[in-house]
């Protein structure tokens, strides 16, 4: 009945169905390259090495201005974590102003555990979203992530974020843990009660070369329970399902079914089964923590 619920709080908000295609047109830079002073269990350093590495302020300019002459549509900026859980941004700022000015790109940075003075100064360079990956769990914070700070931490950082950027989006990782559910509903209380743009939900990926390689991901059931509970808590946000998750159907079904507004490349069976619901399929170029088109 929760699913059901769920899926008609998302109908009656909005019948259409958005479908994201980050590549070519919206890339992701690591403005650390390959580093990391971090070995966070589910990461191990593995997704840096598929990013564009721009390890200075004047090859991000340049790269950045190659994509908007490609006619690209944004860029996530990301990398490797400092020693204390945020990527190193401060050297950043002015340029990501400069592209802002110069550029037609969205950009999307994903920033981690930021101090307040770095949340201040990102929303100053016209930063179009933040994308947080909020952490409702303590023991996954010190045991996977690896830093000694607690859930009230990365509050405190969201609620700096929310203050200072126009648009910010919590990433939830369901089955961070390990694959093990510890958390999620108490990140879900925490972006539920914040203003937030949208939500989006991960699922644990369990990667080669990390801890977690070998860890049995959170069943689809999991992932829809709690979907279909952030529908309820927040029918007037996009939620989506994000591109770090296993790429099984039942996993978008389940999201589908619990009343989410678009998932990440998904299969041609997920389009078919929302057209079957009755929505409108809209394929976006893009990163879905950027809700373009959102408001139709």
């Amino acid at each position: 009945m929760q699913t059901k619920d769920a899926f008609l709080k998302k109908f009656n908000r909005s019948k259409k169905f958005y479908a994201y295609y980050p590549y070519p047109k919206f890339p992701s830079v690591s403005v650390t390259g390959k580093a990391c002073a971090m070995n966070c269990k589910h990461c191990g350093r593995q997704y840096l090495k598929h990013m564009v590495s721009c390890p200075s302020p004047e090859e991000l300019y340049r790269k950045c201005l190659g994509f908007d002459k490609k006619g690209f549509k944004g860029v996530l900026v990301s990398g490797g974590y400092n020693s204390n859980g945020w990527v190193p941004l401060e050297s950043f700022v002015d340029v990501l102003a400069r592209i802002k000015r110069e550029t037609n790109l969205a950009i999307n940075v994903h920033c981690g555990l930021v101090p307040d003075e770095l949340a201040c100064d990102l929303g100053k360079a016209g930063i179009d979203v933040i994308s947080f990956d909020l952490i409702g769990a303590d023991e996954s914070i010190k045991e996977v992530i690896g830093i000694e700070k607690r859930v009230e931490d990365y509050e405190r950082s969201l609620d700096a974020l929310v203050t200072s950027v126009s648009s910010v989006v919590p990433h939830i990782t369901i089955g961070l843990h390990g694959g093990k559910l510890l958390g999620e509903e108490r990140a879900l209380e925490i972006a539920s009660s914040k203003t937030i743009s949208a939500l989006v939900f991960l699922v644990l990926v369990p990667t080669v070369g990390t801890a977690f390689e070998k860890a049995l991901p959170p069943v689809a059931e999991e992932v829809g329970k709690l979907i279909s509970a952030a529908r309820l808590k927040r029918p007037d946000i996009p939620i989506m399902l994000g591109c770090m998750r296993p790429r099984l159907l039942e996993y978008e079904i389940s999201a589908l079914n619990a009343g989410v507004d678009g998932i990440v490349m998904p299969r041609q069976e997920t389009l078919k089964g929302a057209k079957s619901l009755g929505l409108i399929v809209q394929s976006v170029e893009g990163c879905c923590a950027v809700p373009l088109g959102f408001g139709g």
